[in-house]
């Protein structure tokens, strides 16, 4: 249940949970396994085993959990046939095979080949937690950050998100931080980042190096920038966050995940749901306090995203 890696969204219609906390799922928004031909399939299944709903409204939280379906088909089987039909095809009627038709056959092959292809799951949650307007998604890409919400999007009607990494200006403050040394009191930085020159097009990533040491110190006075960082924060996360606000390598305090235990008692359910509120907790105070970091230089008010 501990995110490991976390995409963040800011709701942008103050109404739009109490929309959703009234919603009624039902099966027809449920996972359905990848048909013979279907690449891809994706729906929602009960946030946990213990529950038979489709969204959970738990206090002042609303979870979803979403299942994502794939056919495993890999490109190097899909060419080595085509290859073979390709040198079939010229030998037998004596010409070359064009671009166009060298396309069509690949997708006559991979409609051919799909249906005997294994199939991996996997399942992403997600969470809105309405005192915050945040909307937390378990992901460790931006592309299927974006697939995800989508797809709730199509399942709900709407869902008018800004990613975090559209309101901020991470670069700039994470520089002043490092190049001055004023980190905020609740903010450790460690030992490994990555730097930009933006004129050089040029990338340094360091490991076992101190920020405060002077070869970064030399390499932010020439013109890098931090790009990437991995922070301790509170004492409650350890996390490494890029210029677009992902959060990746999510640990959170082990004090949290005994307190959830202890919550829970000998209830799986009721231990699972208690990590769920201290996790969503946490990654509130932190968005909240992130967002204000790097939000010196207010930009112009984004539109949300709801098509």
């Amino acid at each position: 249940m501990w995110f490991k890696s976390c995409f963040i969204y800011q709701i942008r219609d103050a109404e739009f949970a109490d929309r959703c906390a009234a919603s009624q799922l039902t099966a027809q928004h449920g996972f359905n396994d990848c048909l013979p031909t279907q690449p891809v399939s994706l729906g929602l299944v009960p946030p946990h085993r213990g529950l038979s709903e489709l969204q959970l409204t738990s206090r002042q939280i609303l979870v979803w959990k979403l299942q994502r379906q794939e056919r495993l088909l890999p490109t190097s089987v899909v060419n080595e046939t085509l290859a073979e039909r390709v040198e079939a095809l010229q030998e037998a009627e004596s010409r070359r095979v064009g671009r166009n038709e060298r396309q069509d056959l690949k997708d006559e092959i991979t409609q051919e080949l799909l249906p005997r292809a294994f199939t991996r799951n996997q399942q992403h949650m997600i969470v809105l937690d309405r005192d915050s307007g945040w909307l937390f998604v378990q992901s460790g890409s931006e592309t299927r950050a974006d697939e995800l919400t989508a797809h709730l999007r199509e399942v709900l009607g709407e869902l008018p998100v800004v990613p975090l990494g559209a309101l901020c200006q991470p670069e700039p403050v994470w520089a002043a931080w490092l190049s001055s040394g004023d980190l905020p009191a609740d903010v450790e930085v460690a030992d490994e980042l990555t730097l930009v020159h933006p004129a050089e097009e040029s990338t340094v990533r360091t490991k076992q190096l101190p920020w405060d040491s002077a070869e970064v110190q030399q390499l932010l006075t020439s013109g890098y920038r931090p790009s990437q960082l991995l922070l301790h924060w509170q004492d409650q996360l350890t996390l490494q966050i890029n210029d677009k606000s992902a959060l990746k390598r999510l640990k959170f305090a082990d004090e949290l995940i005994e307190q959830a235990a202890n919550d829970g008692g000998d209830d799986a359910l009721a231990e699972w749901e208690a990590g769920l509120h201290l996790m969503t907790a946490a990654l509130r105070t932190f968005s909240n306090a992130w967002l204000e970091w790097c939000q010196s230089d207010p930009a112009p008010e984004p539109k949300p995203s709801n098509s």
